[in-house]
């Protein structure tokens, strides 16, 4: 979990802010997820206008932790807005332990469900293999 927005983020924010001219950089926040052991935390940030020029003009990773702010989050059982989902699964607690530096493709999309079958495809060919053995 980062003390604050990745510069990573905060330039994709901020390209995805000047694609939509219809959006309010005020009221459009990144809402971070970390999976930590036993719990989750949630975090949300909107950029400063600051932020938001250096996220569309930077070219280092250095970021100024002024260009962010912390905002408050209510959660309720409803939810305005959309997920940015991976490519393909998201869920990695069935796939043990693979690390991999690449970075993945994003999409607006719903999250698929945390036991859907994409995220276990190892369970199914074990499943699968017992199967055979039985015949």
């Amino acid at each position: 979990e980062l003390p604050q927005l990745s510069p990573q983020d905060v330039t994709m924010h901020a390209k995805i802010i000047a694609d939509n001219p219809s959006w309010d950089g005020e009221k459009t926040i990144v809402i971070t997820c970390s999976f930590t052991p036993g719990s989750c935390s949630l975090s949300a940030y909107k950029l400063t206008p600051l932020g938001y020029d250096w996220g569309l003009n930077n070219d280092a990773q250095d970021m100024p932790a002024s260009h962010v702010e912390r905002v408050q989050m209510l959660l309720s059982d409803r939810y305005s807005g959309f997920f940015m989902v991976p490519l393909g699964s998201w869920n990695f607690n069935f796939k043990g332990i693979k690390h991999s530096d690449n970075i993945y493709e994003l999409r607006l999309a719903n999250p698929l469900e945390f036991y859907h079958e994409l995220h276990r495809k190892t369970h199914f060919c074990y499943e699968e293999e017992a199967a055979t053995d039985d015949i």
